[in-house]
């Protein structure tokens, strides 16, 4: 079973996101600020992260700028309210494979 890691501060947005994976069959774990998951992103193995930008603690960009830093080449999407072509870009740089 694939393994998501859910990093969202929005308990709504969690709510739906782990339902609706969990309904496709998905092992769904969800962290909610860029502290715990970029821990959790060292300590375990994730077929794919769904990252939110505006977390408290560390932002997305930077959590996924230290997944990207220890190696790691598990998928990236970026999902966020934040659409200017300049955070695209941010988030591009840093590692997200889409946003």
């Amino acid at each position: 079973m694939a393994r998501i890691l859910v990093v969202e501060d929005d308990p709504a947005i969690c709510a739906c996101l782990e339902g609706d994976l969990r309904l496709e069959g998905y092992d769904v774990e969800l962290q909610s600020d860029g502290v715990a998951a970029s821990a959790r992103i060292k300590e375990a193995a994730f077929d794919l992260i769904i990252l939110d930008v505006m977390l408290p603690g560390k932002d997305g960009f930077e959590v996924c700028r230290e997944a990207r830093r220890c190696g790691g080449k598990v998928p990236v999407l970026m999902l966020t309210a934040r659409s200017e072509v300049a955070d695209k870009v941010i988030g591009l740089e840093t590692g997200a494979d889409d946003y």
